[in-house]
């Protein structure tokens, strides 16, 4: 047929040499262009509605081939004519392409950069559109798309081959989901699935972008799955692949603007085919809550919960079990091995629990780190619970110092809680003193499962007491989590920092793992200037405010610490029910006082026209500070998702509380432009206020200068018609002068 003639030498040789004209390799979506609006007047040329987006990925080693499956609906009384155009990835080569109108597989032609520019900006000058100019200076796959019947669909498919890059470790992998600006409602939905294959064992797999689901069905393979339904996405979806090299997987991802201190995210990972030999021995003992108000489902729950984890102890383990309701209960004298008969005396005494007294919290704590367990091995203490304290010590000083009579290098406590009537500020100071992380469990969930979920993630240890250190000319700053918690088999350690100096540089990991020391070094190259993961900045932020938010939360409120929250927030698009609420205070106190401009503000000139908002954004701030109640445990639980942000959608911890938040920016080449009555606006305007201002008229002949003179300004003049940033040392003020009172 004619359209295989695209598949020709020539003609691939003539993409490459297109596609080279591209100095970053962005993917980017199909989308149907219609030229000729279907009615008069101002409208998208975007009328058609994207009703279902499938991707499909095959990785084997870095070779990755893409099919993508599009339909779209033309929802119009009238038959449309438009051009579906696919800009295409650096270095990929076209594998096969089809769309048959009236029986025929349709023709289509490979643009290069200056002829896809002058398409996109000729939409841009006659309908008023800019969303093109997001890929300003790439090269395009063209084909006209005649007739687009009223009110039917029309499907097409493509599939492209591309050798994916290694670097810092990792294989990456990108495919952007820009398809918000490009559909006319939102997608019932959209699909990406993703084989991975290799030839030797994955230490890890991430996806930071989006809350994808990932399974490892062998040490060799894996499967990454992202849905969403009626949605518009417009997030870029990368996947990172960590091949092991022996026992752990290493890699580094970096973001640099030029002056600027660089952000990383470094992952270790350990090899998912290790032997079990390298698993750390450990000492554990199960500490539980059967006072009376665990009465019916719950202790019937929480029993099941503890057989599970007894059934999967490993060889060398010791362990114990310990009930406390007014007085704790030790079904041994000490921490013992798993044999088949303590295994079952163990169930036994599980099985006998019965819910009745108050919640002696002290003597548990007592009786459970009283018992000798060894220095070398990593000591766990799981407390699940699910009330206050009542008996004995009740002061969360008091019980805290419990702890640090007894704390050692390997000692980890495990908080469990059930429900909301618990000391949240005691829990969590328990799991921040001994470097591990809370488990919260609401009311009416499965106690089981949650347990179980839990259990899985610590239930082998491989590296304890780990430490970072960087060699060479860099230097490792502000690092999250501060102290670093243990590494187990199937989870990853993900460090997040800043970083000062550039060029080759070495990443040593120590810790210990069966009464040894352990190093491992990883070589590393630290970039000055690497504009390829941007992302990476509001997730170093992420940490860094879920952190701040925690001071404040267990340990008082304090000026500086709110300053620099609201300041990273705004900056950063970090939106939270907290954060928000201390930008909008920040900017109407400032605004009230004369030292902000109203058209300055960025979330505070939306949202404070909505009294009830900001309401309940007050309302969640005060609840943070509690020390228990629903609004303690859902603060504990979404500031632990900051702490330990390795997505985007994590950046956003709380945001499903507030909807109208998420709409109100973007991140843009690392910056934030938050969105108010159509106007975009540069988080940093704020930090402007005495740079020279230089208007230019949307889709003017000074505009297109501009962009041909800076095109790294194309994804920022792509918000919209009507943009302020700053850029050259200037304010730059996007208008439209079709506005009224323009």
């Amino acid at each position: 047929m004619k359209g295989k003639k695209l598949l020709k030498p020539a003609l691939i040789c003539l993409a490459l040499a297109v596609m080279s004209l591209n100095g970053t390799a962005l993917l980017a979506d199909g989308f149907i262009v219609i030229p000729r609006p279907p009615r008069p007047g101002p409208v998208s040329p975007f009328p058609l509605e994207v009703v279902r987006h499938d991707v499909r990925v095959e990785i084997t080693d870095q070779l990755a081939t893409t099919s993508v499956d599009q339909e779209f609906y033309n929802p119009n009384a009238s038959r449309l004519e438009g051009y579906y155009l696919f800009p295409l990835p650096a270095g990929a080569v076209i594998r096969d392409f089809s769309m048959w109108i009236d029986g025929r597989e349709t023709r289509a032609e490979l643009l290069d950069a200056a002829k896809a520019r002058n398409i996109y900006e000729d939409i841009v000058r006659r309908l008023r559109d800019p969303a093109l100019l997001e890929y300003d200076g790439r090269g395009v796959f063209k084909m006209r798309v005649f007739p687009i019947e009223p009110r039917s669909k029309k499907r097409i498919k493509i599939s492209y081959h591309e050798v994916l890059e290694k670097n810092n470790g990792s294989i990456a992998y990108l495919y952007p989901l820009g398809t918000e600006k490009f559909s006319a409602r939102a997608i019932p939905e959209v699909s990406i699935v993703m084989n991975i294959r290799s030839a030797t064992p994955l230490a890890g797999i991430h996806c930071p972008t989006h809350p994808a689901t990932i399974e490892r069905p062998g040490a060799k393979s894996a499967r990454v799955e992202y849905m969403s339904r009626n949605s518009m996405p417009d997030t870029d979806f990368k996947v990172f692949i960590t091949p092991a090299s022996g026992r752990f997987g290493f890699s580094l991802l970096t973001y640099r603007s030029p002056g600027q201190d660089g952000v990383f995210f470094f992952s270790a990972s350990p090899n998912y085919a290790g032997a079990d030999s390298e698993v750390a021995e450990k000492d554990i003992t199960f500490v539980v809550d059967t006072s009376g108000s665990m009465a019916g489902r719950s202790l019937e729950q929480a029993q099941n919960a503890i057989s599970y984890c007894l059934g999967r102890l490993n060889r060398g383990d010791r362990f114990n079990v310990i009930r406390f309701a007014t007085e704790a209960e030790s079904l041994f004298a000490g921490l013992t091995v798993p044999s088949g008969a303590n295994l079952r005396r163990a169930e036994q005494f599980v099985r006998q629990w019965q819910a009745a007294g108050g919640t002696n919290c002290e003597e548990a704590l007592q009786e459970a780190l009283g018992q000798a367990g060894a220095r070398e091995r990593p000591r766990l203490v799981i407390l699940v619970t699910d009330g206050k304290p009542t008996i004995g010590a009740t002061d969360d000083e008091a019980l805290l110092r419990i702890i640090t009579r007894a704390k050692h290098g390997s000692l980890r406590i495990f908080p469990v809680a059930i429900g909301s009537d618990i000391n949240t500020h005691l829990l969590d100071r328990l799991a921040e003193e001994t470097r591990t992380f809370r488990t919260y469990i609401a009311a009416g969930e499965n106690i089981e499962s949650g347990i179980a979920r839990f259990y899985d993630k610590i239930r082998s240890p491989v590296l304890s007491d780990i430490r970072l250190a960087f060699s060479g000319n860099v230097r490792a700053r502000q690092i999250y989590p501060r102290d670093l918690p243990d590494l187990y088999r199937g989870s990853a350690l993900t460090v997040v920092g800043r970083y000062q100096g550039s060029g080759k540089a070495a990443i040593t990991v120590s810790g210990r793992v069966n009464n040894r020391n352990e190093e491992f070094t990883f070589q590393a190259d630290f970039p000055a200037d690497d504009s390829g993961h941007d992302f990476l900045l509001p997730l170093w932020a992420a940490r860094r405010v879920g952190f701040l938010l925690d001071e404040i939360r267990l340990h008082g409120e304090d000026r500086e610490l709110v300053d620099e929250v609201t300041r990273l927030a705004r900056q950063y698009g970090i939106v939270t029910p907290y954060t928000s609420y201390l930008i909008v205070e920040d900017e109407k106190i400032r605004r009230d006082r004369g030292d902000l401009a109203e058209s300055d503000m960025t979330l505070g000139r939306g949202l404070a026209a909505s009294p009830a908002s900001v309401q309940k954004q007050r309302e969640e701030f005060a609840g943070m500070k509690d020390k228990s109640g629903s609004g303690s445990v859902r603060a504990s639980s979404e500031l632990q998702k900051l702490n330990q942000a390795q997505t985007v959608s994590e950046t956003r911890s709380g945001g499903s509380s507030l909807p109208e938040l998420g709409r109100q920016f973007k991140t843009v080449q690392g910056k934030v432009y938050y969105q108010s009555d159509g106007l975009w606006t540069d988080a940093r305007i704020q930090e402007a206020a005495k740079l020279p201002v230089t208007r230019i008229a949307f889709a003017s002949d000074d505009y297109f200068t501009m962009l041909k003179k800076q095109p790294e300004l194309a994804p920022v003049l792509a918000l919209g018609r009507n943009v302020r940033f700053v850029a050259s040392g200037r304010v730059i003020e996007i208008y439209d002068g079709e506005r009224a009172g323009d």
